[in-house]
């Protein structure tokens, strides 16, 4: 194994409130609902990281930056694993019919994030490879911050300057502040309230197309999970690879990322596209047009064994008669936009990054 320097993300995310939840419940029921919390952390974070190792009641994972052409995703791979972590322990709290202290005491447990970005060598012990050196370090100290001495939170994601300069996202959106550290010094770092960003994700209003209400339905399975297959869809340049008549381009970003009101321009057909609904990595809907004609299209996720069947469901907007509509939105996709040989040229671009990532590898 080559002991070459590397660059990239270490994440590690930490249960808070895991040890007085195993000192004071009983052993057999407290080891399993971690556990099980464990299995659906690992599950969010490894199609695009690799797991490390589980650490007690913390996972660490890492990854190189080729693995995140648009660096926002880091934030949306965290916020839906936070998501449904809380879905989880929602469902703890729903379930009464064990008096165990365990089971009581599990909706008490939260979720943090440490995200940086360093330099860091692979070194296998035995027989198990993982990353090694003062950036690894440098994540683990972060463990140990006042983020909640300072802000309150309790559930939280704290990216370093590295980190938050690689991916370039816009950090006055985040709560910044400096941890010091012995024979480390000053860290400068940005943080995000998730319990918050989870309140807004239940109050925010959905807007999906059914269907049964569209003009137009197309699906088509890829080899690839939900989150490696939404980044080739919502990635501008990537998406211009496969939808070769395109040039997409980053438009507006009101939240400072990808999301609810967010733009992309095509420069070649001069159409826009606005996000009307945004939730990684199960849908997003989005209207798309030039002028007073527009379509609305919501791009559903699903995951099955083989890896993911992308579904589109488009409707063209207007006032004219349903059979017109279908046949016009059929025609638009079909012959216009070539909906299935672009979906055919994404999955045969994925089959050759696939293979060039096994021989990489």
């Amino acid at each position: 194994m080559t002991t070459a320097t590397r660059q990239g993300f270490l994440v590690l995310a930490d249960i808070t409130g895991f040890t007085p939840f195993v000192a004071s419940t009983e052993l057999e029921h407290s080891q399993e609902i971690l556990n099980h919390v464990l299995k659906g952390i690992i599950s969010f974070l490894t199609p695009t990281f690799t797991l490390a190792e589980v650490e007690g009641d913390a996972v660490f994972v890492y990854s190189g930056l080729e693995k995140f052409p648009r660096g926002e995703m880091i934030l949306e791979i965290i916020e839906s694993a936070y998501y449904a972590f809380r879905d989880k322990k929602n469902s703890f709290r729903r379930v009464r019919s064990c008096e165990c202290k365990a089971c009581q005491m599990a909706p008490l447990l939260d979720l943090k994030f440490i995200v940086h970005y360093g330099d860091y060598v692979m070194n296998n012990i035995g027989g198990k490879s993982k990353p090694l050196g003062p950036s690894v370090n440098v994540a683990h100290r972060l463990l140990k911050n006042h983020v909640t001495e300072e802000t309150g939170c309790k559930a939280y994601a704290l990216f370093t300057k590295d980190c938050v300069d690689t991916i370039q996202i816009d950090s006055t959106k985040l709560h910044q502040q400096t941890e010091e550290y012995e024979h480390i010094g000053a860290i400068e770092t940005f943080s995000i309230d998730l319990d918050e960003e989870y309140k807004k994700f239940l109050n925010e209003r959905r807007v999906y197309l059914s269907a049964e209400d569209a003009d137009f339905v197309v699906q088509k399975d890829f080899p690839i999970p939900p989150p490696l297959l939404w980044e080739w869809v919502n990635d501008p340049k990537r998406r211009s690879l496969w939808n070769e008549e395109t040039n997409w381009r980053p438009g507006l970003r009101p939240e400072g990322r990808t999301g609810k009101g967010a733009t992309n321009h095509c420069v070649s057909t001069d159409v826009t596209e606005k996000i009307l609904d945004y939730h990684p990595f199960d849908y997003y809907t989005s209207s798309i047009g030039k002028g007073p004609l527009s379509l609305t299209l919501t791009s559903k996720f699903e995951e099955i064994p083989s890896g993911t069947r992308l579904y589109w469901h488009v409707k063209l907007n207007g006032f004219l008669p349903k059979v017109m509509t279908r046949y016009l939105c059929k025609q638009a996709l079909e012959k216009g936009l070539k909906i299935h040989q672009a979906f055919n040229t994404l999955h045969q671009l994925i089959e050759a990054e696939k293979l060039n990532d096994e021989v990489s590898f």
